[in-house]
This record gives structure tokens, sequence and C-alpha cells, in this order.
């Protein structure tokens, strides 16, 4: 099949009219063709055409590149924009998946609302993803490879050039007097997807000529499948009413293979890294341990946690912060993933505002032997036994700031102010507001 800018608008019209077409434009063949065919038939897009180009920063060469995708964009009248990132990746990442990161959250800055971000990968490019997904263990939602449209940004992502193979789209760029870019790094085969390319592919095709065809229709088949698990995962999410915790109910209860499926569907929600196969096999069987053990799991980015016969999904959390004063009106960041602490004047809540000095209040952390009467309660216990009691997670009970007056314990953020600290119908007083903190109980 032969390639014109006409088959890609097809494509494209099979969605809803987006208000902004942008190419993502490295000044490669591929992008290059997409940007060239879809600027020659722009009048009957729905919405306007411009490109963005990320600059990595990576190459000696990528000012030159720059400036070829500039070039290119004012002979064709098609806005750019350029951006410029750092990567940095940290010990034991990946250069090729920090730089794909930072290219990303570029692309989500600059859609609005209903754009549409058009990538040129095409159908070599899905082979490949798909055999390197195959080659890491992938489950059928890796295998499902690229997508033709997924939600994006606001908007959406569309690949309108999978169905072409790349000496298709070289075939019409040279028919056409294009010129194009090329990236030595992409001669590099000490990389796994340009070893793929130039040592294994070749072979492939030339004893499976049809290879890039028949995989694209194995990874629609994977992706029909991964949809209906993402179905079957939340209807079982509905079931256990799973929201930030999960019940470890879940665990027993379910077949093995819809269990997992489950937890990585909860992971998901939770905006956090997936792990990989062998971690949640031990999230299965820690989540099964004796009720008085408080297991953890972590991989990188994300830990599981039980207690209390639910399991808690969160991003490693920081030791807690040195003691400080806060004042009110002023807010103060706890470390990642422990929030932030702000005290807001407000009549007859939280604690009297006549116990804050002006140095503020004294926030700090447990070191034992902390005793209170929580407002409303007859009689004052050891901090320890109201949290036990409150059922606060074991991890978390070092890390809830107490406010102090002098040595005077006046409240728990997020559980409860001390009598007879608390404030009174009509008295002025400092509502504490500690914002995305973890589940406390």
């Amino acid at each position: 099949m032969s390639f014109s800018p006409e088959q890609p608008l097809e494509i494209l019209r099979r969605y809803p009219a987006a208000s902004n077409y942008r190419v993502a434009l490295s000044g490669g063949l591929d992008s290059t063709v997409l940007l060239q065919a879809l600027a020659s038939v722009r009048a009957q897009l729905p919405g306007p055409l411009s490109a963005i180009h990320v600059d990595h920063g990576l190459h000696p060469d990528a000012p030159r590149w720059q400036a070829h995708c500039a070039a290119l964009c004012a002979k064709l009248g098609v806005p750019l924009e350029s951006r410029r990132v750092k990567v940095i990746p940290a010990p034991g990442e990946s250069l090729e998946a920090v730089a794909r990161e930072q290219r990303y959250g570029v692309f989500r800055e600059v859609m609005q609302p209903g754009d549409a971000l058009l990538l040129a990968q095409h159908a070599d490019d899905q082979l490949e993803t798909f055999l390197l997904q195959a080659l890491r263990g992938a489950g059928v939602r890796g295998l499902a490879a690229m997508p033709e449209s997924a939600g994006f940004g606001g908007g959406l992502l569309l690949r309108p050039l999978l169905g072409f193979s790349r000496a298709e789209l070289e075939a019409w760029a040279q028919a056409q007097g294009l010129a194009w870019v090329e990236d030595p790094s992409n001669a590099d085969t000490d990389l796994d997807r340009n070893y793929l390319r130039h040592e294994v592919l070749p072979r492939i095709r030339s004893r499976w000529p049809a290879a890039a065809d028949t995989v694209s229709r194995a990874a629609r088949h994977c992706a029909d499948a991964a949809e209906t698990l993402k179905t079957l995962a939340a209807e079982d999410w509905r079931r256990y009413g799973a929201g930030e915790t999960l019940p470890v109910a879940a665990l027993y209860e379910l077949p093995e293979p819809r269990a997992r499926n489950l937890l990585r569907h909860w992971l998901e929600a939770r905006g956090l890294p997936l792990p990989p196969a062998h971690k949640v096999t031990e999230i299965l069987l820690q989540g099964r341990a004796a009720e008085d053990r408080n297991p953890c799991v972590d991989w990188a980015g994300a830990e599981v946690r039980r207690y209390g016969g639910l399991l808690y999904a969160q991003r490693p959390l920081p030791e807690a912060p040195a003691e400080f004063r806060l004042q009110p009106g002023v807010s103060r960041s706890l470390g990642q993933g422990l929030g932030d602490l702000t005290l807001v004047p407000a009549a007859g809540e939280g604690i009297r505002a006549s116990l804050c000095g002006p140095e503020g209040l004294r926030v700090a952390f447990r070191s034992g032997g902390e005793s209170c009467r929580p407002a409303g309660r007859a009689h004052g216990r050891p901090l320890k036994k109201w949290l036990q009691e409150m059922n606060v997670p074991p991890w978390l009970r070092d890390r809830l700031p107490l406010l102090y007056a002098d040595h005077e314990l006046l409240a728990v953020a997020g559980l409860f102010a001390c009598e007879p600290h608390a404030t009174r119908p009509g008295e002025a007083g400092l509502r504490i507001e500690w914002r995305d903190h973890p589940p406390l109980t």
C-alpha cells in the first residue's frame, strides 16, 4: 500500500474534531512526513495545525535539528513551539525512559482541552514495541503496544501512521523531495530497540514479510483483552468499595488472576507506578500474612502496607521533619507525601487563638510518653493508646504533627484538639489544616 496525505486525514476524521492538531516534530523522517502530509490537506482539518519540538540536549547536533524544524515549519506556514528539557537520569534509570518522560511532560504542558497530539509512530515501530514488550515479559496491556488513540492532557493522543511501514513513508518523502534529519544514536545497537531494528527484524521480515501487519493485529487483540480486564477490575473495585485503601478480603475471595488484576487497577487509580510481577505476588502473600503483622512491599516509587484488614498504597514516605514553628496563615510542607500544614484563623474552630504567641506554635513529632485528653473525651490517656484506638496506621503515628504551646500538647493534626485547649463557640480560634496527608484512619 502506498502512502498519501488523504489516508492519515481519513484516520483523524474517525475522532471528534480537535481545537488544535499538534504534531510532535523531531525532524526525523516519520514526523516530517506527518507534518508535510497534513499541511498539504490542512484546509480539510476541522482545526488549526501546529507543531511542537522538544530538544533533549543530549546530542551536539540538537541545535541543528531544532533549526531544521523551524525552517520546515516556516516553509509550510505552520506555527512551531520549541522547548528544551534537561534529561538527568537517577542511578539505575534508563536515559531513554527519562527522556521520554520529559518529552511527554512538555506535551502535557502545551495541550489545551480539546487538542489532539499527533505522534508519527508507524507499523515498524509497533512491531518493535510489541516484541520488546514480549521480551520483557509484559502482559496483555504491554503487548497492546501503542494504541491508535488515547486520552491525553485533556484531549486526544492520535497515531495516524500506524497502518504504514517506514518504507512506504520514505518512498513518499523521496517522491516529494523532502529532507529530514537522522539521529546517529538510532544506529547504536547497544540500545535494545536499535539492536532489534537492525539485527533482528531484517531476518524476521525475510521469513515473514507481513510480520508488521500480523503483529499489529495481535496487538489489537491484546488491547481488546486489556480493555476487558479493565472493565472487570472496575467491577471488582466497586464490589469491594476500594478507594484510598483496598480490603484484604479481596485477596482471599477473588481467584488469584483476578486479585492481581484488581491490585494493578487500584495502584494505577492511586497514580502509582505499577509493580513488577514478582512484587504483585509478594503483595498477595504478605496481604494474607498473620493479622498481628504489618508487612510492607516496596518497589521504585511506591509501597503497599497492610494494617487492620486494609491495604494502603502510597509513595514511600519521608521521615518526619525536625520540629519547627508555625505561624497563622503560613503553610509549611512536611515533605513529599506528608502534605502541608497551615493554621487558619476561624471563630469557634480548632484551638484557642490566644495560645499562639508571636513566634507561632511549636510543631513536633512523637518521641514517646505524650499524654492528652481529646476534646469531648472524659479522661486523659497516653497518646499511643488514643492512636491505637483510632486505628491510625503504625507507620503514620510518628509522622503526625503535634502542636504545642511551650511544652503543652494542644492538638494532633488531622485527628483532634486537646482539652482544655479546644475553641469554644464564638471564640477566636485557629483551624489546623493538614492538606494532602496520607489516610489517617
